[in-house]
This record gives C-alpha cells, structure tokens and sequence, in this order.
C-alpha cells in the first residue's frame, strides 16, 4: 500500500470520529509530536557533548609527564 493511499485511509477514519474522539487523537498526535521533538533536542545535545569531549581529549594527547 502506498504512502498516499494510508493517508487517503487516516483521513476517512478521522473525518468519522465524533468530537471527542476527535479531540483525543489530536491530544495523542501532539504527545508524539512533542516527546520526539524532546528527543531530538536531546539527541543533538548528546551529539555537541561527544564532540566536545573528543576536542578535549584531542586536546590533552600530547606527551605526557609521568
């Protein structure tokens, strides 16, 4: 099944929801919506945080003094 026709589908079973059917699937869709925006915030900080260690270390690998 194509991407067109499961969006075709999505929108006929939402356009048969009542009003508060249709309301709780809004509120689920921002839930998503909002956890993965969180986790990509978090993905990019872990990200910056790698990198900044490995400037660090890059940093401090020359000859050390025992």
């Amino acid at each position: 099944m194509s991407i067109n026709q499961l969006k075709v589908q999505i929108l006929e079973s939402v356009g048969n929801l009542d009003q508060l059917q249709s309301e709780q699937v809004l509120n689920f869709i921002r839930q998503v919506l909002k956890s993965r925006h969180d986790r990509e915030d978090y993905s990019n900080f872990k990200r910056r945080a790698m990198e900044e260690i490995q400037i660090a270390i890059e940093k401090n690998q020359g000859p050390q003094v025992a």
